[in-house]
């Protein structure tokens, strides 16, 4: 569905403060996957959601969708509607004085839909998405929650339909709780087949929900595929062992030290299970 063909994208270029921020950047993103994009602060995750949402127009390279370029005059900006942004402030895309008025905007620059439709597909979209948020219809935007604000960030794109959705770090400055409540929401959005890119430099609880993976270094690809490839190679770089979650950093490093244990594990019971495995099968040698 989507295709990034030789992404690069420089930063006040042929000035003593050139930034090249993407380098030769390509892959395929096929209808209904989940995407995962890691990478530490500064590898050009923030300016390639942007370059997706057609926000950004690439120094070189394209971004095709169903084949169509996206930044060609004709045709372009309907191309682009098909993507979803959410931004990684969820402040910065919010304007309207209601969450009523937040989620509906879209919808009522449309003339064929009636004030009924559009209150009913407002609130089709808050139920299937975070139901607290049919309680909040006439508070401000900026009067919620950090949790509740990207909840209302992702319904205001959500009634729109859109084919794919980009997550710019989903979930930066969330606590624990409002974290896991974005993960599952995630989840949902994979298991009925809608199309994810997430950009985070944050892989814990997201990297093994993603179908594949893509790490970034300073601008560049520097792997990708399935997490299971990358674990069940014998060799991992460096650049990308730091990007994994602790407990996978912890068996790699088993691992690499000579001890029979599975890097693919992700939670921390199933970890002391393998632990409790490799005890048992110490005491028995």
């Amino acid at each position: 569905m989507i295709e990034v063909k030789h992404l690069t994208h420089i930063y006040n270029p042929g000035t003593p403060w050139e930034i090249k921020a993407l380098e030769q950047i390509s892959f395929r993103v096929v209808r209904g996957e989940c995407l995962g994009i890691i990478g530490e602060s500064g590898s050009g995750k923030s300016t390639l959601a942007q370059h997706l949402a057609g926000l950004l127009f690439p120094r070189l390279g394209s971004v095709l969708i169903d084949g169509a370029n996206i930044y060609n005059a004709h045709g372009g900006r309907e191309m682009r509607k098909r993507v979803g942004f959410i931004f990684q402030s969820p402040a910065d895309q919010l304007f309207e004085e209601s969450v009523f008025k937040e989620i509906s905007f879209g919808l009522r620059q449309e003339k064929n839909l009636s004030s009924r439709e559009i209150e009913e597909r407002v609130r089709d979209v808050c139920r299937k998405l975070h139901p607290p948020l049919e309680d909040l219809m006439d508070r401000s935007p900026f009067e919620l929650s950090a949790g509740e604000r990207i909840m209302l960030a992702i319904a205001s794109v959500l009634i729109s339909k859109p084919e794919a959705l980009v997550f710019d770090e989903p979930y930066a400055g969330l606590d624990p709780n409002n974290r896991s409540e974005i993960l599952h929401q995630i989840e949902i959005l994979h298991r009925n087949k809608k199309t994810l890119i997430i950009l985070s430099n944050q892989s814990e609880g997201l990297i093994h929900l993603c179908d594949r993976v893509i790490f970034l270094y300073q601008g560049k690809i520097v792997a990708k595929g399935r997490l299971q490839e990358f674990l069940a190679s014998g060799e991992i770089d460096r650049r990308v062992t730091d990007l994994l979650p602790p407990l996978t950093r912890m068996l790699i490093h088993l691992r690499e030290k000579g001890i029979e244990v599975n890097p693919s594990l992700d939670t921390p019971s199933s970890v002391s299970l393998e632990i409790h495995r490799l005890l048992q099968k110490k005491g028995k040698n």
